[in-house]
């Protein structure tokens, strides 16, 4: 995976700001499960957008915000031993409300214009990460459907992991390929969010990469 320019700053609302406030602290521990790598897929941007900061829902320039179910998704970085790790940046990526990613090898249906699509944030002190998007749609037919998901690509401090991010309750991962193929129950509840409640729905992905 191509690693882009270090300066990455969050702007917007504050996203960052008070993270460590919304998450449980997490005691230093042994014996954590890594977050198992999955597939990058076809749609990592060829190219970084313009507008690439936490907020997915409001693209610069666009005509209104982005369409469907605003979210928020928050975790931390962490190693094995439960450390959290600063400096790290985490990257992710997504279909939008109509299951379509902004990326030219996504030919498929109709696409929101105002959504980003793709999000890039460091860590802080306290490991911590926070992104504003939207619920994404799935996509595909039979066989090959995908329940929504959510790609993260997270690289720094010698470490880097791919992976993705699962809704809990969704029906779909029943039913979806990737998710299915993981090893273990433990595995998939490893990529599978913590939902918290809130005006604006919240979940919680930690990620442990070393």
């Amino acid at each position: 995976m191509r690693q882009w320019s270090k300066d990455l700053r969050l702007t917007r609302r504050g996203l960052i700001a008070g993270a460590a406030g919304l998450l449980v602290a997490h005691a230093a521990r042994a014996d954590l499960l890594r977050t198992p790598r999955q597939a990058a897929g076809p749609f990592y941007p060829r190219t970084r957008p313009l507008d690439s900061d936490a907020d997915l829902t409001l693209l610069k320039g666009a005509a209104g915000p982005a369409r469907g179910e605003t979210i928020e998704v928050a975790g931390r970085v962490l190693s094995l031993k439960g450390h959290a790790l600063d400096a790290v940046t985490v990257e992710i990526w997504q279909a939008d409300s109509f299951g379509r990613y902004n990326h030219p090898y996504d030919r498929g249906g109709r696409r929101d214009p105002n959504f980003q699509g793709f999000g890039a944030v460091r860590t802080g002190a306290d490991g911590a990460y926070r992104f504003r998007t939207v619920r994404p749609r799935y996509y595909g037919a039979g066989a090959g459907v995908r329940t929504p998901h959510i790609h993260f690509y997270v690289h720094g401090r010698g470490s880097e992991l791919v992976t993705q991010m699962y809704f809990p309750g969704e029906a779909m991962n029943a039913r979806d390929f990737l998710y299915l193929d993981l090893p273990s129950d433990a595995a998939r509840a490893a990529v599978t969010a913590r939902r918290e409640p809130g005006t604006v729905p919240r979940y919680l992905f930690d990620l442990v990469i070393a």
